[in-house]
């Protein structure tokens, strides 16, 4: 990679990414138009009569004008040295816009689904595009966000660590931060199981409805089970140390890397389906009165799942930085070889 001084892309790179920036610009600002002329002049018809569980009109523009701003912005400063500072706001501006613009085009896999099973009309062809097209853009914007913040903290560039500051090998503690966001997924899905279990012993569930749908009772407990595992084993696999090394009471796989995306990948996958899904999806239906309910069982469902999600996520944030790949440039002093014990873990 050609960089200067400071670590900054220069060269062939820099003009890569000068050119994915201005790439993005012409999405954002194609996009802004299309939702200017549509909050001016009124929306088409959308898929179930709407683009976003969120109001539309100028709501998308103003998150729209944000993003074309920030992306504006890493582009322009992609010719300047700009100090860390700088890039570190344009990578808050961008990560924020790009989540912005990703939450309100939530909708986009529900219509690619209702499109692949269902079919449908210009309605469901003007969603899809609508939607994706705001998709796309957020991300864009967090593909910005983190150049952004590479150019900010000049990592390394053999293995995108912060030397002195991000984890070097998988065999290091957790941070704090990633504890907490583990327990809290426990506690919301001990809290949507209490609400499960309560339902269970009043009766109140199976409904009839399940009853005269003919329930599955091998289906459910299978149901059940990975649904506790993933609210249990899962986000203490991704702050404990037996979720990156494999157990001592495991015999010949002790000390081994555990497969990294055998346990990121489900804890990503559930984690974003259960905040997309319950956390942004359901919440917002709840408080636009879409549906209702006693109000505490509902608080203790809706918010259980929303940590689950939440804290799975924040979890899955710390798996990842721990189980990088060890540097090349201090592979022998920082790789955890098969079958054989750190310093750190001969201690405990």
């Amino acid at each position: 990679m050609s960089a200067d001084v400071l670590g900054r892309p220069t060269g062939a790179v820099g003009g890569s990414v000068r050119g994915f920036g201005l790439f993005a610009v012409v999405w954002l600002a194609a996009y802004v138009l299309v939702h200017l002329w549509w909050a001016v002049d009124g929306a088409p018809r959308f898929l179930a009569g709407r683009e976003s569980y969120f109001p539309g009109g100028w709501v998308p523009v103003v998150i729209a004008a944000v993003a074309l701003l920030g992306c504006a912005a890493a582009v322009a400063g992609a010719r300047r040295q700009w100090s860390d500072r700088r890039h570190h706001l344009l990578a808050g501006l961008n990560a924020a816009a790009g989540v912005a613009l990703c939450v309100y085009s939530f909708l986009f896999p529900v219509v690619v689904v209702s499109l692949l099973f269902e079919g449908g009309g210009t309605d469901t062809v003007v969603s899809l595009l609508a939607t994706g097209s705001g998709a796309a853009g957020g991300v864009f914007c967090l593909v910005i966000a983190a150049r952004e913040r590479r150019l900010a903290v000049r990592p390394c560039e053999s293995c995108g660590r912060v030397h002195g500051r991000s984890p070097e090998r998988r065999d290091e503690l957790s941070p704090r931060w990633a504890y907490v966001g583990a327990y809290l997924a426990v506690g919301g899905f001990l809290a949507r199981m209490g609400v499960w279990t309560y339902d269970t012993v009043t009766g109140q569930w199976p409904s009839a409805a399940s009853r005269a749908n003919g329930l599955s009772w091998t289906a459910m407990v299978v149901f059940l089970a990975l649904m506790s595992l993933a609210g249990t084993v899962l986000p203490l696999a991704l702050v404990h140390r037996w979720g990156r090394l494999w157990p001592a009471w495991l015999g010949p796989l002790r000390g081994r890397p555990v497969p990294r995306w055998l346990v990121l990948g489900v804890g990503l996958f559930v984690g974003a389906s259960l905040t997309a899904y319950f956390g942004i999806a359901g919440m917002t239906a709840w408080i636009r009165g879409e549906f209702g309910g006693p109000f505490l069982p509902l608080l203790l469902e809706m918010g259980g799942y929303t940590l689950w999600g939440v804290g799975l996520l924040v979890a899955s944030a710390s798996y990842f930085a721990l189980t990088r790949a060890p540097c090349p440039r201090n592979a022998v002093s920082t790789d955890v070889r098969p079958g054989r014990s750190s310093s750190m873990e001969e201690s405990r």
